[in-house]
């Protein structure tokens, strides 16, 4: 069975399978390299070479297939002509001290790999999105005014969609998927912020968007003091902070020339949920739907999950309450993940146990 969330041998193993393809040499098609791996007698499908290229499949190539991949991409040659594998006989002493690095890279990604996969279950996979304890899990959207929501929100249209009135839907989506990913065994409930109850708050709840912060302030706002402004920041064009002295400061999305947005603010906060301790409340908002988006995507995107987790894990304590603002650049009108590990993405960051630098709490230079 494949791990919850791949190890970072895993990620490696399949980037690398794909870079090889794509990148080495020449560029080749999944069906192209699987000819050639399989041979004439052994072909191997486009789909066995795009799970093998894809870490969450759980799929990990045969030891054998990792030694044919470094026979074809140890030279050149390989690719001179059509797409061949060279006899072992054939490769110059260059070209084996390359198959030789080769293999060694492949198989050490591959046995770390496998070894992750065997070790851990469901239940111990790691992940900002996945609860341990199996408890309910709420999701919280704002459900838009009358005037704003799309016809398919009256329920007497005849095409009528349950959730198309509420705000941020693509972050719920989003993060509605990590956490049925992470959390195959747990009920995941969608709820309005204007609809909560007092079940509803005792569960692991997620807050999406600035307006369900708005919205809860009066449960929150004193009893988990992110020192983020709680209200809309959409009303502000920016996202509010408070510093320890009182101050505010104010952190704004960017357009170009033409008006377009290019730069979005999201933030992110975590800790436990005030009103059940043994639950947690996160709380992903923006200035706009693409900071709000970016800052979940923080935790979810494939390629960037894994190293933003690493930056919070030794700086924000187990137990702890902390947020982060951070910018959320934006091409062609979607967010771009923000990758927390570059100083120059993280605008401000407060923990309420304190963090390793000293300057924590501070915004960015």
């Amino acid at each position: 069975m494949a791990s919850a969330q791949p190890s970072p041998a895993a990620f490696r193993l399949a980037q690398r399978l794909r870079e090889l393809r794509e990148r080495e040499f020449v560029r080749l098609t999944q069906g192209d390299l699987g000819q050639a791996l399989g041979g004439s007698d052994d072909t191997l499908s486009p789909a066995t070479i795009s799970m093998w290229e894809n870490a969450a499949s759980g799929r990990v190539p045969p030891r054998p297939r990792l030694e044919a991949y470094a026979r074809l991409f140890c030279t050149p040659r390989s690719f001179e002509g059509g797409v061949h594998m060279l006899a072992a006989a054939e490769l110059t002493t260059a070209e084996r001290d390359r198959l030789e690095g080769l293999q060694r890279e492949l198989l050490g990604l591959r046995d770390s790999a496998v070894s992750r996969q065997e070790g851990t279950s469901v239940s111990e996979a790691q992940s900002m999105w996945h609860f341990p304890d199996g408890a309910r899990i709420t999701l919280v959207c704002y459900r838009l005014e009358p005037d704003r929501r799309p016809p398919s929100a009256d329920p007497g249209n005849l095409n009528y969609v349950r959730f198309s009135g509420f705000a941020d839907l693509d972050t719920l989506i989003d993060i509605y998927g990590a956490i049925r990913a992470y959390n195959p065994t747990s009920q995941v409930v969608i709820m309005a912020a204007q609809d909560l109850t007092q079940r509803d708050i005792s569960n692991h709840l997620v807050l999406i968007g600035g307006l369900v912060w708005k919205t809860t302030t009066p449960s929150f706002s004193r009893i988990f003091p992110v020192p983020i402004d709680a209200g809309d920041p959409a009303d502000r064009g920016a996202i509010v902070v408070h510093d320890p002295d009182g101050k505010e400061r104010e952190f704004k999305y960017a357009l170009d020339d033409k008006g377009s947005l290019v730069e979005d603010v999201g933030f992110f906060a975590r800790g436990a949920n005030p009103s059940a301790p043994r639950r947690t409340l996160t709380i992903c908002g923006g200035v706009t739907t693409r900071g709000v988006r970016g800052a979940a995507r923080c935790f979810i995107e494939p390629e960037m999950r894994e190293r933003n987790q690493q930056y919070l894990t030794p700086r924000f304590p187990d137990g702890s309450t902390y947020c982060i603002v951070m910018r959320v650049p934006v091409v062609n009108d979607d967010p771009l993940t923000p990758d927390l590990s570059k100083p120059g993405n993280i605008l401000f960051e407060w923990c309420d146990a304190g963090t390793e630098n000293d300057d924590a709490g501070t915004e960015s230079e």
